[in-house]
């Protein structure tokens, strides 16, 4: 069986991951997976050394005729049993290309967000054609999301993404990297390992924090990702009154497995659009104990009391309050965590979300050769 992923990613982030573990493992069990993104993006770059084949493929807008043609001419020569679109623009791309295509595969698109599908002509084309065979949506709420848009829910599967539970399996925080960090002896270290965005949440973060200090607790605050070394953090940081001296502003980073085991608290702070948080699973994954907003998906890992705790969405306050139960309660903390590390095992590794693809194309080309 053969499949060409589609995406324009050029940065690293929690979709980029997915879809190189996901061909990764397809390949694993049999399947010949094709991965076409740009190819000077950090994605091509890692396929090589993945053992995924890329071609370079670059769509640029949706409905970018060109690439469309090309990505038709590519479905021709290569006879793909699905083509697979896992990101926005080339769910778009990939559609032009299936009216272009004499050969036709089965088309899918991943939806790895919560936000509101818009309800203008341009989305129902891109959303309710019938030419789609079917969504993967990372999570219920999405799923919800997706039938609010118009989908038909029989055409929505729910596989969340997966996480190495390996690679990210408890263990002791590397000395060394926790010197790298200078964290003064009896602080705690809160982190939040994500892309900075104002979705994402690190302003609230930055409050709750804040307000922790104010109370007189001896925090540290550790943001990852891209531009989490930028002026707009920082900026937030001066406008939520937490001290910079009090901050690791680290940028992006690929040593999260490393960065991980030093934190005694990992949060997740969206406020919209989150469908399930890399993080949350990959800190869970290693029993590091989580708090999280419960904006979009997050509820569908960490649940309040057994996995972690939960805060309002956009409220500082109460992240702070949940913080300090948290570091005032580390053994019934480090118990949540150890079961949500059992969780991930069971319904989010890389494992389950290989298997569960494998099972579904196999659904959709069967019930297309009726």
């Amino acid at each position: 069986m053969k499949a060409l992923f589609v995406s324009e990613s050029q940065g690293w982030s929690g979709g980029a991951a997915q879809l190189l573990a996901l061909a990764k493992g397809l390949n694993a069990i049999g399947w010949e997976v094709t991965l076409g993104s740009p190819k000077d993006g950090e994605v091509a770059k890692r396929a090589q050394s993945a053992g995924v084949r890329h071609i370079p493929l670059h769509p640029r807008q949706d409905y970018d005729l060109i690439t469309a043609q090309r990505m038709a001419r590519i479905i021709d020569a290569g006879k793909f049993d699905v083509l697979h679109a896992h990101h926005p623009r080339a769910h778009a791309v990939a559609l032009a290309s299936v009216y272009l295509a004499r050969h036709r595969p089965v088309f899918l698109i991943t939806r790895r967000v919560s936000f509101a599908i818009p309800k203008h002509i341009f989305s129902r084309l891109k959303y309710r054609n019938p030419r789609i065979s079917s969504f993967i949506a990372v999570a219920d709420n999405v799923r919800r999301e997706l039938v609010g848009g118009g989908v038909d829910p029989a055409k929505i599967r729910t596989i969340p993404s997966g996480v190495d539970t390996e690679v990210f399996s408890p263990r002791e925080a590397d000395p060394a990297v926790l010197s790298s960090l200078k964290i003064p002896p009896g602080a705690a270290l809160i982190g939040k390992i994500a892309n900075y965005s104002d979705w994402k949440g690190q302003k609230i973060l930055l409050e709750a924090g804040a307000k922790l200090v104010e109370r007189g607790r001896d925090i540290v605050l550790l943001f990852a990702g891209r531009d989490t070394d930028g002026e707009n953090i920082k900026t937030d940081a001066a406008q939520a009154g937490f001290p910079e001296s009090r901050a690791r502003f680290l940028g992006f980073r690929s040593d999260v497995e490393a960065l991980l085991p030093c934190l005694d608290v990992s949060v997740n702070a969206a406020v919209r659009g989150e469908g399930i948080s890399g993080a949350l699973r990959e800190s869970l994954s290693m029993e590091i104990p989580c708090a999280a907003s419960d904006a979009g998906g997050n509820s569908e890992l960490v649940v309040e009391g057994i996995t972690g705790r939960l805060f309002k969405k956009g409220h500082a306050g109460d992240l702070a309050r949940v913080i300090e139960e948290i570091l005032d309660d580390r053994e019934t903390a480090k118990r949540q965590a150890k079961r949500g590390r059992e969780i991930v095992i069971e319904r989010f590794s890389v494992d389950c979300m290989v298997r569960a693809t494998d099972k579904f194309y196999r659904e959709l080309i069967a019930a297309r050769a009726k």
